[in-house]
């Protein structure tokens, strides 16, 4: 098998760019070597438009509407297929947290099957439900801080934000779970561990690793 990837919207440590909200990943896979094959199909297709290579960035909609049948031709021929993986860039700042400040190992306000079965799903989203982008940003900010003193204080005011509201969600339990959890984190900010200190931790945090590991598992 041939696996061919690219991204498009990767933009580093900035999760909150409005141009770039989502990072994609697209994968070309094919029992056969493209790189080979396709080349007499794509000269033909280069000569057709007069572009020396066939890029969407260059080509724009325009370009790409003039060579799509043909494109379309090589993914028949070549037994092709194309999926494409993608990662919320907002969403993971949000699921950062709740992965560090909620994790049952960290945290021992928070229960067990809260974190480690499916229930941590909904969970997830009742607590999602009380970020805005501030908070969200906040968050973000506060993981890749460096300094621990700065970091634990943005943590602080996170979670006491995140307590402002947690009066909103629908079923006691959750308010009290939610609360407890925030709670013992906004006492015991150190304790957590929050903040990626190093250069190797901050990388293994960004939203390109997590959409990567989507990729790996497509292709296994």
């Amino acid at each position: 098998m041939y696996f061919y990837i690219d991204e498009s919207g990767h933009t580093g440590p900035n999760l909150f760019d409005q141009e770039q909200p989502v990072l994609y990943y697209g994968v070309l896979s094919s029992k056969l070597n493209i790189d080979i094959l396709a080349e007499g199909h794509l000269k033909k297709l280069r000569q057709t438009i007069g572009k020396p290579r066939l890029h969407a960035a260059e080509m724009g909609n325009g370009g790409l509407v003039q060579v799509i049948d043909g494109l379309c031709d090589i993914q028949d021929k070549l037994d092709i297929r194309f999926d494409v993986y993608r990662v919320a860039k907002p969403d993971h700042a949000i699921i950062s947290f709740f992965d560090q400040v909620f994790d049952q190992g960290m945290n021992p306000a928070m229960t067990w099957t809260g974190y480690w079965t499916p229930l941590r799903y909904m969970l997830l989203a009742k607590l999602a439900s009380l970020f805005d982008e501030r908070t969200a940003e906040m968050a973000w900010n506060a993981r890749l801080e460096t300094n621990d003193s700065k970091s634990e204080a943005l943590l602080v005011q996170v979670c006491n934000d995140l307590l402002s509201k947690v009066k909103e969600l629908p079923d006691e339990r959750s308010i009290e779970l939610i609360s407890d959890t925030l709670t013992w984190a906004s006492n015991n900010p150190a304790e957590i561990y929050y903040n990626a200190k190093t250069k190797h931790d901050r990388l293994s945090v960004m939203p390109n690793i997590i959409g990567f590991q989507s990729v790996m598992l497509g292709i296994w």
